[in-house]
């Protein structure tokens, strides 16, 4: 399949005004338009900033005639299954559709925002309820999709969050974080790493008793990788089951494991591996390919009733994906060019010789085992990790692990590291205080206050991947299409969401509502993506500026000055110029 390249130049002018301010106390503006916000009622923080949001919106002239909280199943029909029956558009919140939603997303580290703001995702095809369309950020898109260099794909991904900026079809509020609670004098761990369950325990060290305890509001009752869903099971299996490569505690990029190197060819699709070694699993033995196609080839077995079975799937298509060449490599053929492939290649690998005898013994049920008991015995978490396991109690729902003395990586400095559970987030700062434990889970949800004055441990901010915004409905007259403007344009439109952006307390919104837990929204993109663009600054909350710009929509701001102190004249624009390779697939 040829490629032809396409240069595009293009300029980006972003306006911030240009206006004639008055330095005045004013009093309230008369109602210009009024819309609809609908807002789900599962999160009471987030109906407390629609709440403060319906009453900001008529300081800048938007009324708002009814705000809708209420549940998943109505939301549903207005957007993302809206029927397209009357229209073949999701119409305004009047005519069965929405105006504003108000709604989150959760990201992770490998951005991908497929399916969602893309010209061809506009529902019923995807998840484009925004029913946003732009021609660029769809060719740029294509490019970010399948390209697989850190330095490039970061290049997209920055372009792409500039467009989301520049066009708001998402009014990000917020970024939420997590909080953990930690005994001050851990050493090596990231933070954010732990959060997604990627911790990297070797880098952990607890200098008083080389002993860390990290507790866990859940029960510990998944017993291996192929029967894994949650998260506290991921937390001690990361660090059990080595994988071919890992996320770098530093950049969080992937690196080399138990591969020492992966080259990819064929467009994307061919992924050949070499495999370190000195790798070993903790009873000595060295780790083959044949161990690694193994451990693919049980997702992709149907009795084995892992949950990776449908994505393996989708990846490798069948057991014939994955060629082993020699003892020490092998290929992996994918179905499509992936722009994060190294994450296809970080899953838990597995002793083939000794779990290949256990199944044909006594079949697929030791899946369902406890580990360290009955017929499985050790087989499936026999580690090639840092880290083995010592003990597993279903009952008391603790785990402990100990240093793999056959690890070929950086030395373990921690003689042991246990998870536990206790059911409740004051138990669990009782034992963070009396020094039980070592870590507090960010799954108690704790405040920043919950700290506070509490000798020898500490809040932990996490960026999160967790965006909450205002969607909006790109086919409004007003708001997206700006038909029903004075000016009657889409430029007319997009200077309202600017204004609505601007009439955001953001910040006001973190201090008293997430209380302190979270940054200024963006764009939809989180600060713990991949590729996230911490050169783009949050939207100022100013009602000057944003009535600045409902004027630069065409609407008349009249305004009763109380006092007056001067006039001065603000300007400030940023044009940015991207020349931009596309790399377009021929048509069949």
């Amino acid at each position: 399949m040829k490629r032809k390249i396409v240069l595009i130049t293009f300029v980006s002018l972003f306006v911030s005004s240009l206006v004639m301010i008055q330095n005045t106390s004013q009093a309230a503006i008369p109602e210009l338009f009024s819309i609809t916000l609908l807002s789900p009622n599962t999160l009471p923080a987030r109906d407390q900033w629609a709440l403060l949001m319906e009453q900001q919106l008529p300081e800048i002239g938007i009324g708002v005639s009814f705000h809708e909280s209420t549940g998943w199943a109505n939301i549903s029909t207005r957007t993302w299954s809206y029927p397209l029956i009357e229209y073949d558009y999701i119409p305004t919140y009047d005519e069965g559709g929405y105006d504003i939603f108000f709604l989150g997303w959760s990201q992770r580290f490998d951005l991908q925002l497929s399916g969602i703001f893309e010209t061809s995702a506009i529902v019923p095809n995807g998840d484009n309820f925004y029913q946003y369309s732009n021609p660029i950020y769809d060719a740029i898109l294509e490019n970010y999709e399948e390209e697989y260099d850190p330095v490039l794909r970061t290049q997209y991904a920055h372009l792409l969050q500039a467009i989301l900026y520049e066009d708001l079809p998402a009014i990000c509020i917020v970024h939420q974080s997590d909080l953990f609670g930690f005994k001050t004098d851990l050493i090596g761990i990231n933070p954010l790493l732990l959060s997604t369950a990627n911790q990297r325990i070797e880098n952990w060290y607890d200098p008083v008793d080389r002993i860390i305890t990290h507790a866990v509001p859940y029960n510990l009752e998944e017993q291996n990788i192929y029967s894994l869903d949650n998260y506290p099971d991921r937390i001690w299996m990361q660090n059990v089951y080595g994988s071919l490569f890992s996320r770098n505690p530093i950049d969080l990029m992937w690196e080399p494991n138990i591969a020492t190197d992966c080259i990819i060819t064929d467009g994307g699709t061919n992924m050949t591996v070499t495999i370190d070694p000195n790798a070993k699993f903790s009873n000595g033995d060295a780790v083959l390919a044949e161990d690694v196609k193994y451990s693919y080839e049980l997702h992709m077995t149907p009795e084995v009733g892992s949950n990776l079975y449908g994505y393996f799937n989708s990846w490798f298509g069948n057991n014939d994906s994955i060629i082993e060449h020699n003892s020490n490599t092998l290929s992996f053929i994918i179905s499509e060019p992936y722009n994060f492939p190294l994450s296809l290649l970080s899953y838990g690998i597995i002793d083939k010789s000794d779990v290949e005898a256990k199944i044909a013994t006594y079949g697929y049920n030791i899946f369902d085992e406890s580990p360290l008991t009955g017929n499985v015995l050790d087989s499936l978490v026999k580690s090639c990790g840092p880290m083995i396991l010592n003990d597993y109690n279903p009952v008391l729902s603790t785990v402990q692990l100990l240093p793999n003395p056959y690890w070929h990586g950086t030395t373990v400095v921690l003689d042991e590291w246990n998870e536990i559970f206790i059911s409740d987030k004051v138990g669990a700062l009782e034992s963070l205080s009396n020094g039980t434990i070592d870590i507090m889970d960010a799954q108690y949800f704790p405040v920043l206050s919950d700290f506070e004055g509490v000798a020898g441990i500490e809040g932990i901010k996490v960026d999160g991947f967790t965006e909450q915004g205002m969607v909006i409905n790109m086919h409004h007259p007003i708001l997206g299409t700006g038909e029903l403007t004075p000016l009657g344009t889409a430029e007319a439109a997009k200077y309202v969401r600017k204004a609505i952006s601007h009439a955001t307390p953001r910040q006001d919104i973190i201090d008293n509502i997430l209380l302190g837990l979270g940054y200024e929204g963006i764009t939809p993109v989180t600060p713990g993506c991949i590729g996230f663009d911490d050169s783009l600054l949050p939207y100022e909350y100013n009602l000057t500026i944003a009535l600045s710009y409902m004027e630069a929509a065409g609407y008349d701001i009249i305004v009763v000055p109380e006092f007056s102190s001067g006039y001065f004249i603000l300007l400030g624009f940023l044009a940015v110029s991207s020349t931009i390779i596309f790399y377009r697939k021929k048509k069949q």
